[in-house]
């Protein structure tokens, strides 16, 4: 996840810590990908201030049809949790349609088990997949939340620190000066 593409095609990745000496500080601002982009409008799936006055049309199950390519089915297992799901489900639907035959159900019907199964496993192990993703993404935005908090507070403390040792080097400044 956390080598993902966010903007693609504008050359702007999303990557993951460095164990380059250069970058040893800097782990959580490579992360930080929100905070760089000088305009929200530049954000994948933003409107680029076009206000549209037309309505959304309600699309139809052939419109559906149409907008699917061919190519769609080669780029399937490139989704997030599909492989989790579809290996879920051919378990599912092997396990309960073997069992179903093995208990001696007419074929045609340990099938529909077993299909059944395949449909269920999959779809409910993708949700709770894409579950645990969302979790674990508000979890990172909890997090980047508290860093930035952090990181204010160490730069008070930091001006802080500054202010008192100016404060000092002027005192003794002066008494160098007064004698």
């Amino acid at each position: 996840m956390a080598a993902e593409s966010q903007g693609k095609g504008d050359g702007r990745e999303l990557s993951g810590p460095s164990d380059s000496p250069a970058s040893a500080g800097k782990t959580y601002d490579s992360f930080n990908y929100l905070a760089t982009c000088e305009n929200i409008s530049s954000l994948p799936g933003a409107h680029q201030g076009k206000v549209s006055k037309q309505q959304p049309t309600n699309a139809g199950l052939f419109d559906a049809l149409r907008s699917i390519q061919l190519g769609d089915f080669g780029e399937v297992h490139k989704k997030p949790c599909t492989r989790e799901g579809f290996l879920t489900g051919i378990a599912a639907g092997f396990g309960i349609g073997g069992i179903r035959a093995i208990l001696g159900a007419p074929i045609f019907t340990a099938c529909s088990w077993a299909v059944g199964a395949f449909v269920f496993g999959s779809f409910a192990m993708h949700e709770y997949c894409q579950q645990k993703r969302r979790m674990e993404k508000a979890g990172i935005q909890r997090i980047n939340t508290a860093l930035d908090e952090k990181k204010v507070e160490l730069e008070r403390k930091r001006e802080e620190v500054r202010k008192a040792r100016r404060k000092a080097k002027e005192e003794a400044n002066r008494q160098k000066a007064g004698r």
